[in-house]
């Protein structure tokens, strides 16, 4: 089927002029779980990762992927005539220049604009103008041969109240009329469904595991335009809205609107999300010295959590952690007693003990339930039915988080089920040292958070050990679990970390054929201190699910990191406990115990 489709759009690409097509599997916002309708890599590959970049030309098909994803990969390629090729980051270009160093002088490589960042195609731009090729942007390009393409969803908006957000809609409206006051410009474009549903306090389950509103917004000084499916939205929040100065347009309505404006002011856009046929709109409108492209303000503002939102997160992880000790004490028990227990069953067992919750709305992501090798792709993709049997032995892995109304949550845990090997051993103890050693830092305020990716590492470079992806990431409130701007891993990115930031901690050790360990807890950024060398940081863990002591070789950690994983268990036992019935609070008192 994916070579059928490969062969029918080279034969569009012939209609078009086009040497090459690319297909980023953006969504027109740069969302990072895609909607149903905009999955075009699925579509033309066969891959379901989250990451990817596929480039289609004359004689060649291939996808662009990070480390993430290559078992992944590999296998749904298979058979399919789409060639891997193997990145080392997810911020590698290396599709870029291959696809320009590929084709002829002259060459002209297509996109759909809606799905290509105005960042992307200026990269490219630049890149092509040597050999006198030209990028064209055709929205859509993929709908001539995609017969049954998903439409947008439908369900309804909420109001993400107050009392869990902590700021209102107006004071965060007037905080950004500000900040582009400060900057000359009148309006933003703000295309990033999570910046919007954040300034706005609006939610709406259109992603899977992110529920946040598919929407465009135009900030201007009195009004914001707002486009988006007009259905969902009832009666009520329509006037809400409106009297708060949103005027409600129709989500295809963007183009023609922007294109219809008449205005002498300047525009604030963020090329790295802005998708390229509405920034080209966008131009027309503003005209060139009318636009500012900057970084957005929201995505530094909303990573800050307010006293209210590290609130909520303080009481999502407690809940959390007593479905995780259910989930857990109840893994074990079937264990013992010689049930049947798969990654799917365990998946679904997880999700009930959450769902018990009042205040539980959804996964936050995918959960990745992942016994003995599989747990060695790194987003391992559990299917039912195609799942492993859980057995008393080795390792077992669940990566998995839950939106409740007043927080998000992440936490990974990988547990011994009985005996391990030796090697299971040793990186189940440095991994976890790698995670207390972080969780335990003090730094400078102003470092950025590549600086403490290293931090981390240590214990695993001393070992001859490393992982491929990030070390944390930020987490939004009731949004998407994965957000920015600040990141701790490798890549260096000059942003700090700050008071109020929430963010993963997360290092791994992946064996290909025989075993992955991932230990993730969430940390807060906190004022530590100041003195004459200046002001000084460090974290505040949140997650309130034990560690399970029992596949440590403790002769590997020094006193250091067994007086915080002691203290750490202490902490969750003294704060779950009177959330638990009297059989699950003994249970976790035995898993708590000081080693």
């Amino acid at each position: 089927m994916i070579k059928e489709r490969i062969e029918e759009l080279r034969r569009n690409m012939v209609q078009w002029g086009w040497d090459a097509a690319i297909t980023v599997g953006q969504d027109p916002h740069d969302s990072e779980y895609t909607p149903a309708r905009w999955c075009q890599r699925q579509f033309i590959s066969g891959f379901t990762g989250s990451a990817g970049v596929v480039v289609v030309t004359m004689d060649h098909a291939g996808l662009w992927t990070d480390s993430r994803y290559w078992i992944q990969a590999a296998a749904q390629l298979e058979g399919t005539g789409v060639e891997l090729h193997r990145m080392v980051s997810v911020e590698d270009c290396d599709w870029m220049a291959w696809t320009v160093e590929s084709l002829q002088e002259g060459a002209v490589v297509g996109v759909d604009g809606l799905c290509f960042s105005m960042g992307e195609a200026t990269r490219m731009e630049q890149m092509m103008a040597a050999r006198g090729q030209r990028l064209e942007s055709r929205p859509d390009y993929l709908e001539a041969i995609w017969k049954d393409r998903p439409s947008l969803p439908s369900a309804p908006v909420w109001i993400h109240e107050d009392r869990y957000a902590g700021r209102s809609m107006d004071d965060k409206l007037a905080w950004l009329r500000g900040i582009l006051k400060e900057k000359g410009c009148t309006h933003m474009f703000v295309s990033c469904l999570d910046q919007i549903s954040w300034l706005l306090n609006l939610r709406s389950p259109d992603i899977d595991y992110s529920p946040m509103l598919i929407s465009f917004a135009l900030v201007g000084p009195e009004t914001v335009e707002l486009f988006a499916l007009e259905s969902k939205f009832s009666g009520e929040i329509r006037e809400m809205l409106a009297a708060h100065g949103v005027n409600l347009h129709e989500y295809s309505q963007v183009g023609p609107f922007i294109a219809s404006l008449d205005c002498g002011g300047r525009i604030l856009i963020d090329p790295a999300t802005l998708n390229f046929e509405t920034g080209q709109a966008i131009g027309r409108a503003f005209g060139k010295d009318g636009m500012l492209a900057a970084a957005s303000p929201i995505d530094l503002e909303k990573s800050i959590k307010n006293a209210v939102e590290i609130e909520g997160f303080r009481k999502a992880y407690l809940q959390d952690g007593v479905a995780q000790t259910r989930f857990f004490m109840w893994l074990e028990n079937e264990l013992a007693a010689g049930r049947e227990v798969t990654e799917w069953s365990a998946l679904e067992q997880l999700h009930r003990f959450r769902a018990q919750d009042p205040d539980f709305l959804d996964e936050s992501f995918e959960t990745i339930s992942a016994y003995g090798i599989n747990a060695a792709i790194v987003h391992y993709e559990t299917v039912k039915g195609h799942d492993a049997r859980l057995e008393p032995h080795g390792l077992y892995m669940n990566d998995s988080g839950a939106h409740y109304r007043y927080g998000t949550t992440d936490i990974t845990r990988t547990v011994p089920l009985g005996p391990l090997t030796a090697l299971e051993r040793e990186d189940y103890t440095l991994d976890m040292m790698a995670m207390i050693e972080l969780s335990m830092a003090v730094f400078p305020a102003g470092t950025p958070g590549g600086r403490l990716d290293a931090v981390a590492r240590r214990p695993l470079w001393q070992a001859m050990r490393n992982f491929g992806h990030g070390t944390g990431h930020g987490v939004g409130n009731v949004l998407s679990v994965h957000e920015g701007p600040q990141t701790i891993r490798q890549n260096l990115k000059p942003v700090p970390l700050m008071p109020g930031m929430i963010t993963s901690n997360e290092p791994g050790i992946y064996r290909e054929g025989f075993h992955g360990v991932r230990h993730e807890n969430m940390i807060l950024c906190r004022e530590a201190g100041s003195n004459e060398f200046g002001d000084w940081l460090c974290f505040e863990t949140l997650t309130r699910t034990y560690i399970d002591t029992s596949g440590l070789d403790l002769k590997l950690m020094d006193a250091a990191q067994i007086a915080w994983l002691n203290d750490f268990n202490a902490v969750v036992y003294r704060d779950l406990a009177p959330m638990l019935t009297a059989s699950e609070r003994e249970w976790l008192k035995a898993k708590t115990a000081a080693v």
